[in-house]
């Protein structure tokens, strides 16, 4: 569900820019024709920008500056023309205002948005009258308001379609899905630019008998304490992943497999040591392995389980590192 939400907002944004090409290039044009070469050429270079834009969007799916440097094109024609043409300049501050929402960021968006309505609202003061300038006044602030809001909610709900997609609904761990993404980037980076990965899987002990003697109430808590001991440990830049039942995965970036296994013996320590208000120890096996040169994803994971299990073949509790 990620990556197709993110495919489509870039998909959106390429659509704007080719339609924001067209038209700066014809209004540049035009512009240039009535001798009003500053509106002409700041017309044409947003056009630049705009196949610039295009151009990155379309062969290596990224998005220049995040929309940024449309700062410097639109808002600025826009408030050139109301300066040099006001009587049908100001139409155009209703397009400018909805599409601060529509290129950037909520943000920075609203920052833009609010210091180019300051520059509308001082140009209409000075070249409409009173009663005209409160109905520009009004109304654009009335667009500003609903472009907001609406991109205000499409955020928050591509947030919570994000935590539905990545993350387990028990533990506020990342989920499976996002695991097989993640753990194919990692082996990407580690051939292309060797950043050293580690993979950690770890599984609870006797988490069946747990649940058989204690109930499945005790034994959601238990993964739920157990993940936010393992979340308090890890780095930023860490991934904790609720793999299956009761198995959880680490993937760790810039980690060789030495300090993988002294993280994982360490959360071994953590989860041997904590209360968890049962009857009954609760611990944990694991198996870690770092990433190797010609390993594809199920490679590296067969090796990480192969560990995990000699773990828990020979006692559980402990952790076992795999070459």
């Amino acid at each position: 569900m990620l990556d197709e939400i993110t495919q489509f907002k870039l998909t959106l944004r390429l659509y704007l820019h080719i339609f924001g090409a067209v038209a700066a290039s014809f209004f540049g044009a035009l512009q240039l024709s009535r001798e009003e070469f500053i509106t002409g050429t700041i017309s044409l270079l947003g056009c630049l920008y705009f196949i610039l834009v295009i151009y990155i969007l379309v062969n290596k799916r990224k998005y220049l500056w995040e929309g940024r440097a449309f700062l410097f094109f639109i808002p600025v024609t826009i408030l050139n023309i109301i300066h040099l043409h006001p009587e049908f300049g100001i139409f155009w501050a209703y397009v400018g205002v909805t599409s601060f929402f529509l290129v950037m960021n909520l943000k920075e968006a609203s920052i833009g948005a609010v210091f180019f309505l300051v520059g509308v609202f001082y140009l209409a003061a000075i070249n409409f009258p009173e009663g005209v300038v409160y109905r520009i006044y009004g109304t654009l602030i009335l667009v500003a308001l609903f472009s907001f809001s609406f991109s205000y909610l499409i955020e928050r709900f591509h947030i919570k379609l994000n935590n539905i997609a990545t993350r387990d609904p028990l533990t506020n761990a990342l989920n499976r899905y996002t695991f097989n993404t993640s753990i194919e980037k990692a082996l990407h980076d580690f051939k292309r630019h060797q950043v050293a990965s580690t993979l950690i899987l770890l599984d609870l002990d006797h988490f069946k008998k747990i649940n058989d003697s204690f109930g499945h109430l005790a034994g959601d808590k238990i993964l739920q304490i157990t993940t936010r001991l393992l979340q308090n440990r890890i780095r930023e830049c860490d991934q904790l992943f609720r793999y299956g039942g009761e198995e959880f995965a680490l993937l760790l970036t810039q980690t060789d497999q030495q300090a993988g296994a002294q993280l994982a013996e360490e959360l071994r320590e953590v989860i041997q040591s904590h209360d968890f208000q049962i009857e009954h120890m609760v611990t944990i096996s694991c198996g870690v392995s770092e990433a190797q040169k010609h390993d594809k994803v199920n490679n590296w994971l067969k090796r990480c389980d192969k560990a995990l299990y000699q773990a828990k073949e020979t006692g559980r509790n402990k952790v076992v590192a795999f070459e």
